[in-house]
């Protein structure tokens, strides 16, 4: 194995490492977004929205996390107004 393949196959290594850890890290904070939104008035109009449109109940901490992941998911992979 030559030294340029064993360098791609970590750099490859790093890159999915990163892509699944920034997805993490949106996770995470979703939740901590989620859970503070809870702690104030505006989480009880939050809630009502989310349960008009899916009919799902949860925790506010749940759907940020649910929502920080999506995001953080396809934030990598799609990337919007870049017009090069």
């Amino acid at each position: 194995m030559s030294e340029d393949s064993v360098v791609i196959i970590l750099t490859g290594i790093v890159a999915v490492a990163a892509f699944f850890l920034l997805a993490l890290a949106s996770t995470l904070l979703g939740a901590f977004t989620g859970w503070l939104v809870g702690l104030t008035p505006l989480g009880t109009g939050v809630m009502k929205i989310w349960l008009g449109i899916t009919g799902i109940e949860c925790d506010l901490w749940e759907l940020g996390a649910f929502l920080g992941f999506i995001s953080g998911f396809f934030r990598s992979i799609l990337k919007f107004g870049d017009k090069d």
